[in-house]
Order: structure tokens, then C-alpha cells, then sequence
């Protein structure tokens, strides 16, 4: 049987489009065969910036340097503008956005993750109120922060600072009790109800701490001990109860456990910074 010319034309049109298509066919597979496809290269994990607490400044974090290196960039902050140890929150958080900025400028990163020991944890928290909009943390890790204040800090102020601005005189009860940071450790300051930046994950750390009646379980005996009689019907590191630290205020915070066994000023651990490292180092 004779095919009419226009079935003929089309049967080769078919044809030639087959075997160009399986042609390509052959060809792409071959052409991965000799270049195989590479896998992107993983990310590098987010630079951290770490801050330090009440009457502290950056040799708190000298364990968890040595811990981070050849893992990531970490950046330990000072304060310059404002008193490091003792400036406010709010003094904080307005250095924060120069901190970060030169991070990130430092990295070539957009975001960085930042951890906060006590009291840098709410100058965080304010920084990422404060800048609302902002999507440049990626992560807050809080440990033992008095995320709804500590009652030692109510008491310190309702009692002492009176009587020793009365003896001393200001300026001296200033330094000695560290102000005007004393000021956003009450549980009434407004530092502990900075509202939620929905760019950043929040994560917090609490001590459970159960002393001996030995100087060797904390560094800071003296200190924590009497903190820790005196909060004595809650859970607490000695200086900040578990309660303040995971506030039910603040329901989008994630509660990093189990508890870490150390009082306040000890909170920097092996212990604690494995807790930290699956989120800072991208392994979640």
C-alpha cells in the first residue's frame, strides 16, 4: 500500500523527533556520566556572638572559645560605648546593632546566632524588640537569664541600695552594686517583657542546683549560696529561680533540658554548651 506524501511527512517527522529526543537522551546521560554532577558544598554554621551577664565581662566565655574552635567563628562582646559590666539593656541592645552588623560584615553571613549569660540574655532580647523588623539572628540561646526578673534583685533593691545611698552616697552605691544594671534584674523591670521578634528562635537554659556543703561545687560560693537560701522554695542556680529563667510569660520559648546541675556563676559548662551545639552548630 502507497502512503499518501502527507502521512509520509508526518511518519518522518515523528520519527526524526524520536530519535532526536532519544539521541538527547543518551547524550545528557552520557555527559553526567563523564561530569557527574557535584553536591553543593554545606553551608558553614552561622558566626555566634556571645554575651556576658551582670558584674561579668568576656572572660566568662574563655572554656566555650576553646570549645568552639575550628567548629565556628565566635565573637565574645565589650561594651565600649557604655559601662560593660554595669550598663543597661537598653544601653546594650544599641551596641548590639553596630556588634552585629560588623559580624556579619566581618563573616560575609546575614544572620548570626547570639548567647546570652544572665543579664545578656534580656540585653538580647531588648535588641530584638527593639528592632522588630530585623531578621538577623537566626538563634537566642538565654542561660540563666531572669527572663521575669529575680527576686534577689528585688530585694537588693528594696533593702541595701537605700541604706547605702544614705552612708556611701550614690555614685559609691552605683559602683558597688552595679547599676544601672542591678535595675533590669527587678521583676518588675520592663526589660522582661521585650516583645517577641518572629525571626528568631528563642531557647533558654536553667540551673537546678543542689549545693554540698562545700566551697568545690561552685566557683562563686559566697555568692550563690545565700541566693539559693533565700530562693529556696523554687528550683534555682542560686541566683535565678527556674520560673524566671523559662517564663510563662513568653510561651514561644524552648526549654533546652534536662536542667543543668550547676549554680549560676558555673553555668558555662561542657554540659551546657552541649546543649547549645546541635542549634548553633546547623546539626538541627
Amino acid at each position: 500500500m502507497v502512503m499518501p506524501a502527507r502521512s509520509m511527512s508526518i511518519s518522518a517527522i515523528l520519527l526524526l523527533i524520536v530519535s532526536i529526543g532519544t539521541s538527547s537522551f543518551w547524550l545528557f546521560h552520557l555527559a553526567n556520566a563523564i561530569h557527574p554532577s557535584i553536591p553543593d558544598k554545606p553551608s558553614p554554621p552561622l558566626p555566634v556572638i556571645l554575651i556576658h551577664g551582670y558584674y561579668e565581662d568576656k572572660s566568662v566565655w574563655k572554656d566555650w572559645q576553646k570549645l568552639f574552635q575550628n567548629k565556628t567563628k565566635t565573637f565574645v562582646v565589650t561594651f565600649n560605648t557604655t559601662n560593660d559590666e554595669c550598663g543597661s539593656a537598653a544601653d546594650h541592645a544599641k551596641e548590639l546593632v553596630q556588634i552585629i552588623k560588623q559580624v556579619k560584615m566581618k563573616t560575609g553571613q546575614d544572620k548570626v546566632n547570639i548567647v546570652g549569660h544572665s543579664k545578656g540574655g534580656l540585653d538580647a532580647r531588648v535588641y530584638l524588640a527593639d528592632n522588630i523588623t530585623r531578621d538577623d539572628v537566626a538563634n537566642l540561646i538565654m542561660i540563666g537569664t531572669p527572663n521575669a526578673g529575680s527576686p534577689i534583685a528585688d530585694l537588693v533593691v528594696q533593702e541595701p541600695l537605700p541604706y547605702i545611698e544614705k552612708i556611701f552616697g550614690k555614685s559609691f552605691a552605683s559602683y558597688w552594686l552595679c547599676m544601672p544594671a542591678l535595675l533590669d534584674l527587678q521583676t518588675s523591670s520592663s526589660d522582661t517583657n521585650a516583645i517577641q521578634n518572629p525571626n528568631t528562635n528563642y531557647y533558654t537554659i536553667a540551673g537546678s542546683w543542689t549545693p554540698s556543703f562545700s566551697p568545690q561545687s561552685c566557683s562563686e560560693w559566697p555568692i550563690d549560696y545565700p541566693g539559693w537560701i533565700y530562693l529556696g522554695e523554687s528550683a534555682n542556680d542560686g541566683a535565678v529561680p527556674i520560673w524566671s529563667v523559662e517564663s510563662s510569660k513568653q510561651p514561644y520559648f524552648h526549654n533546652l533540658s534536662p536542667f543543668s546541675p550547676h549554680c549560676h556563676q558555673d553555668l558555662l559548662g561542657d554540659e551546657e554548651f552541649k546543649l547549645t551545639e546541635p542549634i548553633l552548630l546547623g546539626k538541627q
